[in-house]
């Protein structure tokens, strides 16, 4: 299945489409066999049917004939006839006889003769006398009616005539005179035309079957086939039954032959199917199958075929397609492609279209964006000589602030000897070391920046320094107390007519540090504490920087982008009664640090 799937996909489709027409033939040979066993299997039943049928309305015809037997058992002329056959009161019994079984034949059209028979004499006008006393000796010491099957009459069939007829026997005895009473007498024996009973029999319902009724004896009354038919039946039957009848279903080279006991009658109904004449029934059926299953390959095919239009092909195009522009230099425009197909197809090849022109967009900026890399890093190379270079000048600056300090104090003048220590600290702090440096060493330099401020406000800047021991070594970034003390002195201390009080102070609070830093100089009125508050929540790209507070700005946009929400700065102000900001940042260790860098 994995090398199917392998093949190009035009094979694939011719693959499938085979497929698909040989099981149409496989389903119409299979369809073909079904309603051939189907046709079999219900012939087999109206053949079992027809039987239990014809077994119900046996058994009502022999009630019949028992009932008959009945009524003549108990006819005293019969009784006196048999007894003395040749008396002169013969005649006037033959009469009342006559006029009686008339009258028997009117009520049951069946019932073609009613025959006497002793030993002395016989009378039917079907039956010779040889024929008539071999049925009554058949019947000798029984009582109850005898069934003899179909029989022919040797009269008839000297006269070339095939007609037989159902023969029943009963044996009488006397009843009426005390003489005779118990005493055998005779025979009676009724024959029956089946073709004029009014039982149903199966005639011409089914061309396809024929129905035909056997004795004991093997005589046959076949009821809706010739002659020349039944004897194909015969020998086709008994040789399936190696010289007699089988019995239930067994199949011959031409008939499907079911033979059926009637109960109690020994007779046996047997029904043979023509097999040529059923598949010929079946024909039509089969002819409609086979328009169905072509008209329904023919649609398959067409539907395939617009498959093959509308999806196979655009796709076998696409494929040749893309074979084509693996052979494009790259970032060239390639020939637009054009397909023509269902609405996904087109879709397809306009997203194609799009796809290959942003793919040599992209190919082009790729191309530039290489060239411009190139060019910054030649940029960058050129920057780190300036650096280099760059270095040389404040080397030049540290020894220019050493010698005016070391002239401040050959002059006597200390003040200005601190200064230029304390500036010259600020800038070796500014451009060397880490990012990130323990708070006891921002908080240096932030002393050396107050140093300076002192020289400048002498006694109006008090400055109070409160840090607890377990914080000094937590990192924090560089620069992180200078820009807010600067902003405490000149926005708050600064401006206030005599003497201020700036205090710093650091404490660690669950897991997190918190250092303040709080002037008690002028304050801010409630406006532009607000402003100045939403100004610190806005990201640091927003272009919207107020100037006057740029350190407090630069501060709190520095610990959003290294720890994000909720650290940063928080601000409370009173107008005259000073300002405190807060600041939080994680309480890390330096490994925790260097972990986050």
């Amino acid at each position: 299945m994995p090398s199917f799937f392998k093949k190009r996909i035009m094979k694939q489709f011719r693959l499938v489409l085979c497929c698909l027409l040989i099981m149409g033939i496989v389903l119409s040979l299979l369809c073909y066999t079904v309603i051939e066993r189907l046709m079999t299997k219900n012939s087999t039943a109206y053949a079992q049917s027809t039987a239990q049928k014809f077994n119900v309305e046996v058994k009502y015809l022999f009630d019949r004939a028992d009932a008959l037997f009945s009524s003549l058992l108990f006819n005293e002329n019969i009784e006196q006839i048999m007894h003395t056959p040749f008396s002169a009161k013969t005649p006037s019994y033959l009469n009342a006889l006559h006029t009686q079984f008339s009258s028997y034949r009117l009520m049951n059209a069946e019932l073609a003769e009613i025959a006497l028979v002793t030993p002395e004499m016989s009378w039917s006008s079907y039956f010779d006398a040889a024929t008539l006393r071999a049925f009554s000796e058949g019947m000798r010491n029984l009582r109850g009616t005898t069934c003899f099957g179909l029989q022919q009459s040797p009269l008839t069939a000297r006269a070339g005539s095939k007609e037989q007829r159902l023969v029943f026997g009963h044996n009488v005895y006397g009843m009426f005179d005390d003489s005779l009473y118990g005493q055998y007498l005779g025979s009676i024996i009724l024959s029956l035309d089946l073709s004029k009973s009014s039982i149903q029999l199966p005639l011409s319902e089914r061309s396809a079957t024929c129905f035909v009724l056997l004795d004991q004896n093997g005589t046959a009354f076949p009821f809706n086939c010739s002659d020349e038919q039944y004897q194909q039946i015969q020998e086709q039957g008994l040789a399936a039954g190696h010289g007699t009848w089988p019995m239930g279903a067994c199949q011959t080279e031409d008939y499907l032959i079911y033979n059926t006991p009637l109960n109690d009658t020994g007779l046996f109904m047997v029904s043979a199917m023509d097999r040529h004449a059923l598949s010929k029934e079946g024909l039509p059926t089969i002819a409609i199958l086979i328009v169905i299953t072509t008209a329904a390959l023919i649609v398959v095919v067409l539907l395939m075929s617009l498959m093959l239009q509308s999806v196979v092909r655009p796709l076998s195009q696409l494929s040749a397609y893309i074979d084509r522009i693996r052979l494009t230099p790259p970032g060239a425009d390639a020939e637009p492609l054009e397909l023509q197909g269902c609405e996904e197809i087109t879709r397809l090849c306009s997203s194609f279209n799009t796809m290959l022109r942003e793919q040599a967009r992209l190919t082009r900026e790729l191309q530039q964006a290489t060239v411009n890399l190139y060019e910054m890093q030649l940029g960058r190379k050129q920057a780190e000589l300036e650096y280099l270079r760059s270095q040389i000048n404040p080397h030049f600056l540290y020894n220019t602030l050493e010698t005016i300090q070391g002239i401040a104090l050959e002059h006597g003048v200390p003040k200005i000897a601190d200064a230029a220590g304390a500036l010259g600290k600020l800038f070796r702090h500014n451009i060397q070391g880490s990012d990130m440096i323990p708070l006891g060493k921002e908080l240096e330099i932030t002393q050396a920046y107050l140093t300076i401020q002192k020289l400048r406000f002498a006694d109006k800047l008090n400055v109070l320094i409160s840090i607890r021991e377990n914080t000094r070594g937590i990192p924090v970034m560089k620069l992180l107390l200078q820009p807010l003390v600067e902003n405490a002195v000149y926005h708050g201390l600064e401006p206030k007519t005599g003497p201020g009080t700036l205090f710093i102070g650091a404490r660690l609070e669950k897991g997190d540090l918190l250092i303040s830093i709080y002037d008690d100089g002028v304050g801010m009125p409630s406006g532009r504490l607000a402003a100045l508050q939403e100004e610190l929540e806005r990201p640091a790209a927003s272009g919207k920087a107020e100037t006057a507070h740029i350190g407090l700005l630069n501060v709190q946009h520095r610990i959003r982008l290294r720890y994000g929400m909720p650290y940063g700065l928080t601000l409370h102000s009173t107008p005259g009664g000073g300002t405190r900001v807060t600041v939080r940042v994680p309480a890390q260790t330096q490994e925790e640090e260097n972990e986050l860098c």
